[in-house]
């Protein structure tokens, strides 16, 4: 969830459990989680050396997972979950698949933007940023 702090999440949480209109699927804190290991494996300076285009194993994902441990069997059902919902991609090496997010992180953003656009402010772009506007100040009084 780096990135996107924790009030934000739970009006994305509950914008993606509404409708099924949506471009974007919904994601919960620890599929954004997730992905956010996935991206930060995608940057040149964090990739490993056996694996060009930065792919992750599940146990990859896991030891690179902040805040409480996890299961591996949980890392795995939410990168199958991403995988279903066409986030991430997913190939076979040896015995272990290995993970890569199908999604830029900006993509993602643009996206659910879009979406929050569409089903908060009818599509009103000006309202939107006049709201995204007020709340960076509200979050910054709080700090």
């Amino acid at each position: 969830m780096a990135g996107i702090t924790k009030p934000l999440h739970k009006h994305l949480s509950r914008l993606g459990a509404g409708r099924r209109t949506q471009r974007t699927p919904a994601l919960g804190e620890r599929e954004l989680a997730v992905l956010h290991a996935l991206w930060l494996a995608q940057e040149p300076e964090n990739r490993r050396p056996d694996a060009a285009d930065g792919a992750l194993s599940a146990q990859q994902v896991l030891e690179r997972m902040p805040g409480k441990p996890l299961a591996l069997s949980t890392i795995q059902s939410t990168l199958e979950r991403l995988c279903r919902k066409s986030l991430v991609d997913r190939r076979k090496q040896a015995r272990a698949y290995l993970y890569r997010p199908l999604l830029e992180r900006q993509e993602l953003i643009s996206s659910l933007l879009h979406d929050i656009s569409q089903e908060v402010a009818g599509g009103d772009i000006a309202s939107m940023v006049s709201g995204f506007m007020d709340y960076l100040q509200d979050s910054k009084r709080h700090d």
